[in-house]
């Protein structure tokens, strides 16, 4: 393999979505213990869940449009070291409006790093496959993170948790030497609009908001659920690993079989599979249930990546801008939603909740089906 090829290129942008996401799922893990330091209802824990992701969607659209007018290298940079900062820092602040400035942090770097990442991302051949690798990047490093924060935790107390930057700050160090230069494109950004193919990509930008609310809340609130089974605070932060495991696995799956089957046939195939694996896990106890769940991380996840290089190839003059509407854009409308959830679960119970929101995964199948063939 030559060293300036493709398949080469996309490590680093592997790493630093690892490292970003990484660090990011650092609240998902130690949720249980902030609501029982904090005093919190499950209400305002869905709002913390939803500070983060909203500013790390929202902030996706018109970073990416900055991506592409000004390149997008610089933020592929930023966007990491912010994000493990304030998240290395949660465990430090005994008050919940700070924790809540410390994910509007984490978010806002999150916003930075995905449409850069994603634009960066090699064209050519198989790039299905080299999406899924960058997506797989950051979904290992969700599987990875809760393990990494629980154990410190665990052993050390969360005053432990900020000596987590000192790893950070390195693999930073090799980001800053490896990563590779995007070309700006300061006019394409703006024909979005008038665009022949911006209804294909609605299409699944509205298809990514309905699959997200179901895997934010999914994911915002699975610890808990497994401590409410009774399981502890390991154990559940296993099953955040065990989700994101399956996710990353999915990710090249999707991605690669879209390369060979089709975008759109991928695309809805992995959503109708979503569908009866969340409720399996919803309805099913113990080892059994963690199957299902894995089976519904693999689903969910397998259309991440396929969306994403679908808009990109329908509209590849504005690939960070597309990037940031299907990466965030569509997670931020599903991430709101999150509190409601959280609400509805103070009054029905979390699991019952969470069968609700998923039956958004209905019209996202439909949507993924109404695309046209490519």
């Amino acid at each position: 393999m030559s060293r300036g090829s493709p398949k080469k290129r996309v490590w680093p942008l592997s790493l630093a979505h690892g490292l970003n996401d990484g660090y990011g799922a650092f609240l998902s893990a130690l949720m249980p213990l902030l609501i029982e330091r904090l005093g919190i209802s499950l209400t305002l824990a869905g709002l913390l869940t939803s500070v983060r992701s909203s500013i790390a969607s929202f902030g996706q659209w018109p970073l990416g449009l900055a991506a592409d007018r000004f390149g997008p290298r610089w933020l592929a940079l930023l966007g990491p070291a912010l994000t493990v900062t304030a998240m290395s820092l949660l465990g430090t602040v005994p008050h919940y409006v700070g924790v809540a400035a410390l994910l509007v942090l984490a978010g806002l770097g999150t916003a930075m790093f995905h449409p850069a990442g994603a634009s960066l991302v090699p064209e050519g051949g198989s790039r299905g496959l080299r999406m899924a690798l960058f997506s797989a990047g950051g979904t290992l490093g969700v599987a990875l993170g809760p393990l990494l924060v629980t154990q410190v935790v665990s052993r050390f107390g969360l005053s432990a948790v900020p000596f987590l930057l000192v790893p950070a700050a390195l693999v930073l160090l090799v980001l800053g030497l490896t990563l590779p230069r995007g070309n700006p494109s300061p006019r394409a950004a703006f024909r979005f609009a008038r665009h022949p193919q911006r209804g294909s990509v609605l299409r699944l930008w509205s298809m990514g908001m309905f699959r997200d609310v179901v895997g934010t809340s999914v994911s915002g609130f699975l610890a808990v659920v497994w401590t409410r089974r009774g399981a502890s605070l390991t154990l559940a932060g296993l099953s955040l690993t065990l989700y994101a495991l399956a996710g990353a696995l999915g990710d090249l799956v999707g991605g690669r079989l879209s390369d060979r089957y089709g975008r759109r046939e991928i695309l809805a195939g992995a959503l109708l599979l979503a569908i009866p694996a969340l409720y399996l896990f919803l309805l099913t106890k113990g080892p059994l249930s963690l199957g299902f769940l894995a089976l519904f991380g693999l689903a969910s996840a397998a259309s991440v990546p396929v969306s994403v290089v679908y808009g990109q190839e329908l509209m590849p003059e504005s690939r960070g801008l597309v990037s940031g509407l299907l990466l965030g854009l569509a997670w931020g409308v599903g991430s709101l939603l999150v509190t409601g959830v959280g609400a509805l679960a103070d009054r029905i119970g979390l699991e019952p909740a969470l069968g609700f929101v998923g039956l958004a995964l209905i019209p996202a199948a439909f949507l993924a089906l109404s695309l046209p063939r490519r």
